[in-house]
């Protein structure tokens, strides 16, 4: 990833020689994450296709990454750890998704923990990217909260098969934020230790 990252980056610097050289080391970044995620997106489709949970899988992914955007969560240290960390997360959504079916009391409890969770921690920064402003933190927040009811909207819509998928998902997202800003402390204090 790293080389094929770099070969692209000396590409794009030769035919743009005015770039800095922290927009490079940007450009360079940026790739490297990308490639990362490509390659981890295809490995876990290959991973559920033969588990036939595709489906179940892509479901998972939308309704845990839209909400993940503006809201944030725990990060791994590690893209080994980060891979095997987010295999779980989605096993464990995709199988539980398709082998349970939820009914409505035990559904809305969930959406409510979901909400109220997004309500309190959203969004939750990393360590790396600090999100200063207040004003953008509450709009975080909010697009955050908004995400997540049109997702619980969705839900409703799709074919039942998939709701608990889905409600699942969205809640794992959810319980990721306060691992996340526990974890932001931890590094915090850290930080301030050494």
């Amino acid at each position: 990833m790293e080389r094929l990252a770099q070969q692209i980056t000396n590409l794009i610097q030769t035919n743009n020689p005015k770039l800095s050289d922290l927009e490079i080391k940007k450009i360079k970044f940026g790739l490297e994450c990308f490639f990362g995620e490509v390659t981890k997106l295809i490995i876990y489709l290959v991973i559920f296709s033969t588990l036939s949970l595709t489906k179940h899988f892509l479901i998972a992914t939308l309704f845990f990454c839209i909400p993940r955007m503006p809201a944030g969560g725990f990060h791994e240290d590690t893209y080994w750890r980060c891979f095997f960390t987010s295999l779980m997360i989605f096993s464990a959504i995709a199988i539980g998704g398709s082998r349970f079916f939820l009914n409505w009391p035990i559904r809305f409890a969930l959406i409510l923990i979901t909400l109220i969770l997004i309500w309190i921690y959203a969004p939750v920064d990393h360590p790396n990217k600090p999100i200063i402003s207040l004003e953008r933190r509450k709009r975080l927040k909010y697009f955050s909260l908004a995400a997540t009811a049109v997702l619980v909207g969705i839900s409703f819509i799709i074919p039942e098969k998939y709701a608990a998928t889905a409600t699942f998902a969205l809640l794992c997202e959810a319980l990721s934020l306060p691992i996340g800003e526990l974890s932001k402390r931890r590094f915090t204090n850290e930080a301030i230790n050494r």
